[in-house]
């Protein structure tokens, strides 16, 4: 099942979005909202990975408040 998370200010979510693809992982933008495209309940590990991969991105975005929605 796709992963959600909410970004605010939503002008970095078309980043967010490009620096996932960069990685591999297939992303698209829903409003202010990023949808991570990978079935991230099959693999539990990977949803570890995008919040590692979240939390990193965000400390280079100081004003960044983000939200990852419950997917079920």
């Amino acid at each position: 099942m796709p992963q959600e998370v909410r970004l605010t200010p939503p002008e970095l979510v078309d980043d967010f979005v490009a620096v996932l693809r960069d990685a591999g992982t297939p992303a698209r933008r829903r409003g202010g909202v990023v949808v991570v495209e990978d079935d991230l309940d099959a693999e539990p590990e990977r949803h570890l990975e995008l919040l590692f991969f979240l939390r990193t991105w965000a400390l280079s975005h100081p004003d960044l408040a983000y939200e990852v929605l419950d997917s079920g």
